[in-house]
């Protein structure tokens, strides 16, 4: 009997499937489970759950705190006998962060914060024998390392690949390297340094790195100076008809996700545009569905109960059936300076869920980022770059229902035929069988 491969995973996030990071892992890795075998590193408080890895080796951000005060170590070893989805301990699994300290930093997000989170992992006892105990003895064929805005993840990342002795296939995601930002915080340059030269450091262990836009493969490789090639998230496109035959009476329009880098602000001009086309008669409304924290005030801008209604939670399972009884469905990013240039180089995986529910597609977002450049050129959406043209444009949705119906067939074939995720996959597992990694790696 042929041994499976061993793909361990070091991430920030924890794997769980309704999570954008962990949904990006079940998304890439679910069509190897039958070929590979897979355990994780990861440092974020939750539990993990999906159905692919079984094995864990958890150092929660929250017990790092404790042990500081205690001055010992921590770290520990999870493993499931069964899917994690089905077993108790996860689905009572709660985020210390979202509670007392974590909470109250994460909706400051001042940035001396990070800072401080920075130094406390730092001085941190996380590197113990139980977690080398745990990486030797699974002994990995592969180390995945998607690339975060974590210094502490990143000096992971370099002792993991000193340890195994394989170089790394990492996944970025958001731009960590540029020096092109916009920010009056000093705190923020300082972390934003640190960072730039944390991940040219790090990148000495990589063997291959992949990006979701070809406008960052352009800009990183000549600086890292390691192979990279383009890996976007896939979907499945064999499960929905496209074709709207009906459209609902008052016109649907879904946004669902988090609210980071001021996407709320966009979201306002949005509610505000649609109240002004509803003046005399409800035509069309918005369903805003986010477990982002919300001031009161904001709640009361999302939630007017006539032309916007704030929903709250829901899975990314019961997320997609709202958008297939939908008809518009709403991709929003932030026009602020320093926003638009933390973002240009990404691609939200939001984008590729909202091509498989087969709706018409509008995308408000900045011209020059890589979203908007890619579904403009791909004609797979409604795009906006100028907010004072929202009213407008969706006051020609609701005028022609027959442009509904064109776009989410647009949407629905440009995800097909580039986003295909049995496609993906088999590209996937070509790079793995064809990484050369060295037996040994000796980086200063």
């Amino acid at each position: 009997m042929q041994l499976k491969k061993r793909i361990l995973i070091v991430s920030s996030e924890v794997w769980r499937d309704e999570i954008s990071g962990g949904n990006v892992l079940t998304n890439l890795f679910s069509g190897f489970m039958y070929e590979y075998e897979f355990a994780q590193v990861y440092t974020n408080s939750q539990l993990p759950s999906n159905l692919v890895c079984k094995s864990y080796f958890h150092l929660a951000e929250g017990e790092m705190f404790g042990s500081l005060k205690r001055r010992s170590p921590f770290g520990k070893s999870l493993f499931f006998e069964n899917f994690p989805k089905n077993d108790p301990e996860c689905q009572k699994s709660e985020d210390i962060t979202s509670r007392g300290f974590f909470s109250f930093a994460r909706k400051l997000r001042w940035e001396i914060m990070q800072t401080i989170r920075y130094a406390f992992w730092r001085y941190s006892k996380w590197e113990t024998p139980a977690l080398k105990k745990f990486i030797v003895d699974f002994n990995p064929d592969f180390v995945f390392a998607p690339m975060y805005y974590d210094l502490h993840v990143l000096r992971l990342d370099r002792y993991i690949s000193r340890l195994t002795g394989k170089r790394l296939i990492a996944y970025v995601y958001d731009d960590h390297l540029s020096l092109k930002q916009f920010s009056l915080s000093p705190f923020y340059w300082i972390n934003r340094v640190i960072l730039h030269f944390a991940v040219i450091r790090t990148a000495k262990y990589y063997g291959l790195l992949y990006s979701m836009t070809q406008e960052q493969i352009d800009e990183y490789e000549p600086i890292l100076k390691v192979p990279m090639k383009l890996l976007k998230k896939g979907g499945d496109f064999y499960k929905i008809d496209p074709k709207l035959e009906k459209l609902n009476d008052p016109l649907r329009i879904i946004f669902g996700g988090n609210l980071f880098y001021k996407r709320d602000a966009v979201l306002q001009k949005v509610v505000r545009a649609i109240q002004k086309i509803n003046i005399d008669k409800v035509k069309i409304q918005l369903f805003v569905y986010t477990q982002a924290p919300l001031t009161a005030e904001l709640k009361d801008m999302l939630h007017d109960g006539r032309s916007s209604f704030l929903m709250g939670k829901v899975s990314n399972e019961e997320l997609m059936k709202i958008y297939s009884k939908s008809d518009i469905a709403l991709h929003v990013e932030s026009m602020g300076l320093k926003q638009r240039l933390i973002t240009r180089l990404s691609f939200s995986t939001k984008i590729i869920d909202l091509m498989t529910a087969g709706r018409c597609l509008v995308a408000i977002c900045w011209a020059k980022s890589a979203p908007f450049r890619y579904l403009q050129a791909e004609d797979a959406a409604i795009c906006i770059s100028d907010p004072d043209k929202i009213q407008m444009q969706i006051q020609q949705l609701v005028d022609n229902p027959e442009l509904i119906r064109e776009y989410g067939i647009k949407s629905w074939k440009c995800g097909k035929k580039n986003h295909d995720i049995q496609q993906i996959t088999e590209e996937l597992k070509k790079d793995f069988k064809a990484f050369n990694s060295p037996s040994n790696i000796v980086v200063l």
